[in-house]
């Protein structure tokens, strides 16, 4: 079981953001939350994808972000 003391520090030292892109790999939608811990030099990372089982992404999935912080401002 997760302290959620932890959890909360954890979510507390990120930023998220929710999209629906299309993936160019199934050429299908896909809902992705993004995470982004809270420094100048941090980069996004998917953190959940609709098209991969719970709890499973690849490599950050950086096909997924391409545009993701121009379409973010």
């Amino acid at each position: 079981m997760s302290d959620p003391e932890i959890l909360d520090r954890i979510l507390q030292t990120c930023s998220y953001r929710f999209r629906n892109l299309v993936c160019p790999n199934k050429e299908r939608i896909a809902n992705i939350t993004a995470a982004k811990f809270q420094s100048e030099d941090a980069d996004w990372t998917v953190i959940e994808c609709t098209l991969q089982p719970n709890g499973e992404v690849k490599c950050g999935m950086t096909c997924l972000l391409q545009d993701f912080q121009e379409k973010d401002q």
